[in-house]
């Protein structure tokens, strides 16, 4: 009975493997495009950026540009976030 414990243990462990792979593969499929302060940045659902664009503007003054920056990347990894944890039911 001890073997088949062990089987059925690694069964439900590659099903649960098998549902992450599927997770990270919709994941990286979805997009959440923010735009803040002059910045546009997009985003997959595994966090990864894939874009960002930046106004004219914003291309004179470094500091203010290098801050817009931090800010919107947190901001839309933030929306990002809570878009996923939504849509997982949690």
């Amino acid at each position: 009975m001890g073997m088949f414990d062990g089987f059925n243990k690694a069964k439900e462990m590659m099903s649960q493997f098998s549902e992450l792979q599927q997770l990270q593969k919709k994941l990286a499929k979805k997009r959440i495009t923010k735009e803040m302060d002059g910045i546009k940045v997009t985003m997959d659902g595994t966090q990864s950026i894939k874009s960002i664009e930046i106004e004219d503007r914003l291309l004179s003054d470094k500091s203010k540009l290098e801050k817009n920056i931090v800010n919107a990347i947190e901001s839309t990894k933030a929306d990002l976030q809570k878009e996923v944890a939504s849509e997982m039911g949690m």
